[in-house]
């Protein structure tokens, strides 16, 4: 997203001083919930809540919207039950909100609400206040230290502040606790009070601006109670779970001095003074947004001064006037749209405004597939002579040879991925180096075994090494059966092998492609198989790729692999077919090894991410693919470039991707030329425009050395910028729920270029009308990785919404005939360009 800053004395913005954006309710809602939470308020509304038609709450007196929004009591929901929110400020009512519908956990939750997590950790002694996240809506919440209740909210926000008392003692076994309905979770993780910083640090302020109500203070120990004072008067003292406080401090001047402490024990002197001085109004500067794309009805802020009034402009126009982190647009922003965002205090308004256009395609940010926390984790070795390794599942307790969950248990038998390590010394215990992965999937409610293939490990290998891993994974597989159906054992009843998932990293990653393919009928299904930087033995001894096929596959390549220097998992990627899909992980700045903790080399050809950013990559995009396939839940979409993770380096990961329902222009490599496309339908190069296909490998006849894949596309360039024109004839389409999806990158020769490669998309309908959309405007044609020696054209995937030329054209979508394509370089370099696909949406 491209955005700048402009002053508003230079805009002409129709202010609509009627117009007050609705709150918003945080959901789901269940029933049984005795709260709810509400954001996007102006600070000090008025709130109505409405259930069913009746208001149930009027007037309730809000604060401030941040840092939790508003907790408002209400008459405990029933299911099926209709609510929403209105607030009242200035003098104005808003409109509604949209409606949600209270649903049952138990649909949503069959083994019991969600874990609590303290968060933030750990807890210092003498703490008096633990915030706690991972909550349902409206449920109950406590923490117990030595088991008892220290501590209490019913009625609780998704993440809640839960005041101490009395304070946390040394030494303490700390709990999160929570239930609904009756229904209560697991308890959180336990953890053991110890002592906290000392001294403790002075706390810090965010900046602060004449006309604000509201302060952030930062660096707050966990659980220290923090006191806060204007000039020479004190505004309290305040109990902080930890990290920031926000304090409301009535109003605040130019000049003015705001001061902070912050004490843990009673008996320890309080830290150094923190001080800050508010700045003049004419230093506030712009607010900033999340991604913004055409569709949306809604701006995410992302960042703001405290308590700052929000107005959202579009064309001019505004359209939106709330508060973070969200505001509810009046109306829906369409591609090409430009959007001024303001922020005001209550005597400062606003001088800059944020400007941005609407893109076409910018997903948003939401979530973190890594983070669905539902059980505690237990822990087992297996052996059985050469069959060897470790166990993460779902159990009524974190620790070694914990019982399985018991309710989960009584839903039924729970998927089971299956992990292999690749080589490296003997001397070190590599299965053990993901251990962070398996407690996340165990966490979400599956059985994580990470296979020790040390024995096969060392100088040497082939194809030969590959197959022998392939036949180990195969025998812990028939070991997990054994053990599921053998009475006492912890896994007896509880493995589901019809959904098993493989990864595999480096040798293992070979490895776990194999192994559907000789497998054999053992009663198992492999549904989602994970190939992490994997060598290609095959390939490299002259034979056929091993076409990964029947299940969703998934492939992670670390751009700076030390080791896989050809990241032979694009080869895998371009053989597969998508089962339901099948996606590609470039990652930008990573090796080889910092996804294994016990690999210590930084084998990187650049500078790399720390290895928790790695950790991080594999837990997000691993978790995305077992769950999304194994549980169903929707998480493959983080794969599917239609959401993207929070938490992650997004900005240097570049996404590839098919799905099985999609029919394909032309992928090149079906031998019909480049004069025919895969609908056996005529193409042709006007204009200047210049095309071919080319082997995208390491072969005789490739465009040139720079392509790694096993694949054939096509090559494009134009003699003029925009003068050319690639048209591929799709006889009579209609695409109005249609997106049009192709891979493309930025043909390397040589050295990375300086600047990047565009090109334009087009759409011809049957009166002959063409409409185009730039790549800008669905996120860019990444740019290259640059490494030494020789740096990789990489493609990635890029997806056209047609909706957003035809709001724009008189384009007639439901007749669509052709998809065209025109480099806008301003020189002749080349665009590759594969997989052109109408993908049903």
């Amino acid at each position: 997203m491209d955005a700048t800053v402009v002053e508003v004395d230079r805009l002409d913005l129709k202010d609509d001083r009627e117009l007050l954006s609705p709150p918003w309710l945080a959901g789901p809602l269940y029933r049984c919930a005795t709260a709810v939470t509400v954001w996007g308020f102006l600070p000090h509304a008025l709130l109505d809540v409405e259930v069913d038609g009746a208001v149930v709450v009027a007037g309730h007196a809000a604060g401030f919207p941040e840092p939790q929004g508003e907790r408002v009591p209400v008459p405990a929901l029933a299911e099926h039950q209709q609510v929403r929110v209105r607030q009242h400020a200035d003098g104005l009512t808003s409109d509604w909100s949209p409606v949600l519908e209270v649903r049952d956990h138990t649909v949503d939750f069959p083994a019991g609400p969600p874990r609590p997590v303290v968060n933030p950790a750990p807890v210092w002694t003498c703490g008096a206040r633990t915030g706690v996240g991972n909550l349902l809506g409206g449920a109950d919440v406590w923490i117990t230290a030595d088991g008892a209740e220290v501590g209490r909210v019913d009625g609780c926000s998704q993440q809640q502040g839960v005041d101490v008392n009395p304070f946390y003692a040394d030494g303490q076994k700390v709990r999160a606790h929570t239930e609904l309905c009756g229904d209560p979770a697991s308890p959180s993780v336990e953890l053991t009070v110890t002592a906290g910083p000392n001294p403790l640090p002075a706390p810090a302020f965010d900046p602060v601006h004449d006309g604000a109500e509201q302060v952030r203070v930062t660096g707050i120990a966990n659980g220290a109670r923090v006191t806060v004072t204007h000039g020479t008067t004190s505004l309290g003292t305040f109990r902080c779970w930890g990290g920031a406080l926000l304090v409301g401090v009535g109003s605040v001047g130019d000049g003015d001095l705001l001061s902070a402490t912050q004490q843990l024990c009673p008996g320890d002197p309080a830290s150094p003074e923190g001080t800050t001085t508010v700045q003049p109004c004419s230093a506030l500067g712009a607010p900033a947004v999340g991604p913004v794309q055409a569709g949306d009805t809604a701006v995410t802020i992302t960042s703001s001064a405290p308590g700052a009034l929000i107005r959202v402009y579009r064309n001019l126009v505004q359209v939106g006037s709330g508060t973070a982190p969200v505001v509810p647009l009046s109306q829906t922003l369409v591609a090409g749209d430009v959007v001024h965002v303001t922020q005001s205090l209550t005597t400062c308004p606003a001088r800059v405004a944020l400007q941005l256009t609407v893109a076409c395609v910018d997903p948003p940010v939401a979530g973190d597939p890594a983070a669905l926390d539902l059980f505690p984790v237990g822990r087992t070795e297996y052996a059985d002579g050469p069959v060897r390794g470790s166990i993460h599942y779902p159990a009524q307790d974190d620790g070694v040879d914990q019982p399985f969950h018991a309710r989960l248990a009584e839903t039924g038998p729970v998927p089971v991925v299956v992990m292999a390590h690749g080589n490296h010394s003997p001397a070190d215990p590599s299965y053990l180096g993901y251990d962070y992965f398996q407690t996340s999937l165990a966490k979400a409610g599956m059985v994580a075994v990470s296979v020790d293939c040390n024995a096969l490990n060392g100088p040497g290998g082939g194809v030969q090494n590959i197959e022998d891993r392939a036949d180990l994974i195969i025998d812990t597989i028939r070991h997990l059966q054994t053990l599921a159906a053998t009475p006492g054992s912890v896994l007896e009843g509880r493995l589901d092998f019809s959904r098993v998932g493989l990864m595999g990293h480096s040798r293992g990653g070979d490895a776990v492609v194999m192994v559907p393919a000789v497998m054999g009928a053992i009663g198992v299904t492999v549904r989602a198989v994970l190939a992490l930087a994997p060598t290609n033995f095959r390939y490299w001894f002259g034979m056929p790729t091993i076409a990964p096929v029947g299940y969703a596959f998934s492939t992670v390549l670390p751009a700076s692999d030390g080791d896989v220097v050809d990241n032979n998992g694009a080869q895998f990627y371009d053989v597969s077919e998508p089962g339901p899909f099948s996606s590609q992980v470039y990652v930008h700045s990573t090796n080889h090894n910092f996804f294994n903790r016990r690999w210590a080399a930084d084998d990187g050809v650049t500078p790399v991410f720390s290895r928790g950013t790695h950790e991080r990559v594999l837990d997000v995009y691993g978790s995305a693919l077992f769950r999304g396939v194994l549980l169903g839940d929707g998480s493959a979409a983080y794969l599917l470039g239609t959401v993207t993770p929070a938490g992650v380096p997004v900005h240097a990961v570049d996404l590839a991707y098919r799905v099985e329902k999609a029919d394909t222009v032309d992928h090149h490599d079906d031998g019909n030329g480049i004069g025919t496309n895969s609908f056996g339908l005529p193409t042709s190069a006007t204009g200047g425009a210049v095309a071919d296909e080319f082997p995208f490998d390491q072969v005789p006849g490739a465009f040139n050395g720079s392509f790694f894949g096993l694949t054939v596309g096509m090559v494009l360039r134009s003699r003029e910028r925009g003068g050319g024109d690639f048209r591929s004839e799709i006889g009579t389409a209609d695409l109005t729920s249609s997106e049009v999806w192709v891979r493309v990158a930025e043909v390397v020769d040589g050295g990375v270029a300086k600047d990047g490669v565009t090109f334009d998309l087009g759409l011809e309908d049957a009166r002959g009308t063409v409409a185009w959309i730039g790549s800008a405007s669905v996120g860019g044609v990444p740019r290259p990785f640059e490494r030494p020696g020789q740096s990789k054209t990489m493609l990635s995937t890029l997806r056209f919404r047609p909706l957003c030329i035809g709001r724009r054209s008189r384009l007639d979508l439901g007749r669509v005939v052709a998809v065209h394509l025109r480099t806008t370089t301003d020189d002749d370099r080349p665009v590759a360009f594969d997989d052109l696909q109408l993908v049903p949406v």
